[in-house]
């Protein structure tokens, strides 16, 4: 291994963690994450010159956004187009089933929105972009006990505001 490639290989290694964060913070849990990590490795040794690169940090997380974004851009064509996933996509919704539906998104958002800042960005960053409760305390700058706390007043104040909404909904109905 020459030089460069042994500079590039530590580069890598000393970034791994915070490429791997930035893809999963990117792109959410996705089982690519370990071969989108490789193919960043992958671009890195592809550098002619790299004493030229001044912030190896940087350089190294730019790669990885481009890895992602291209992931991204490529992602909803490598869907499946079987004749199965077909029927599902051809399946018509009860209009009224759908609009139930949407009554019940838009009644969670009202909820979600409500909640303090602090309980609404632990619960969003924990469901939403699949972080465990340690990595919402390290993005949070809190405590892993801060986040259980919030994660768990914020469900209870959820299935509160829920619980109120639908029982308002049943008695206009009545």
């Amino acid at each position: 291994m020459r030089n460069a490639e042994k500079m590039l290989a530590r580069w890598y290694l000393d970034e791994r963690s915070t490429i791997a964060g930035a893809l999963n913070q990117r792109l959410g849990h996705s089982p690519d994450l370990e071969d989108l990590a490789q193919e960043v490795y992958l671009r890195l040794l592809r550098v002619n010159r790299p004493e030229l690169i001044k912030d190896p940090r940087s350089y190294i997380y730019r790669v990885a956004m481009n890895v992602a974004e291209e992931w991204r851009l490529r992602a909803p064509q490598a869907r499946s187009h079987s004749a199965e996933a077909l029927a599902r996509l051809e399946s018509v919704d009860d209009p009224e089933e759908s609009a139930s539906r949407r009554e019940g998104h838009a009644a969670m958002r009202r909820a979600i929105e409500s909640l303090p800042p602090m309980t609404r960005d632990a619960i969003l960053l924990h469901v939403s972009k699949g972080m465990t409760y340690e990595q919402v305390a390290e993005h949070m700058d809190v405590s892993r006990r801060a986040v259980k706390r919030y994660i768990a007043n914020g469900y209870a104040a959820l299935r509160v505001a829920l619980e109120e909404g639908s029982a308002q909904s049943k008695d206009g109905q009545s």
